[in-house]
């Protein structure tokens, strides 16, 4: 298992998922508030971005992920990655009639930055 970094910037109110050593990356934007790192050559992933990140986990609300519905191609690559760990630890994905979308769990982001 790859090592899991968790930087948290309160000011911005951003977490960041490191995931392994700091690689070179090809970033989605899943959507305005998630920013997923792959390494293009192994096509795993090696971070992770959760923007207002305390609003997210306070609400336990679904956010929408149209990025992965933006490019047919990298679709199954993404629903991959987001459902296995370690990004399946911190995120649940939920593929619905209405599109992709995630859940922030809990309480393994909350307690990794308050305790």
């Amino acid at each position: 298992m790859r090592l899991v970094r968790i930087t948290y910037d309160p000011e911005g109110d951003i977490l960041y998922l490191t995931i392994g050593h700091p690689t070179a990356a090809t970033g989605y934007q899943l959507s305005d508030q998630l920013l997923l790192q792959v390494d293009p050559q192994t096509q795993r992933p090696v971070g992770l971005t959760i923007f207002n990140f305390s609003v997210h986990v306070a609400g336990g609300r679904q956010l929408p992920l149209p990025g992965i519905e933006a490019d047919p191609e990298t679709k199954p690559l993404l629903l991959q990655i987001l459902a296995t760990p370690p990004i399946a630890h911190f995120l649940r994905v939920v593929v619905g009639q209405q599109g992709v979308s995630a859940v922030l769990l809990r309480p393994s982001l909350q307690e990794a930055v308050v305790g």
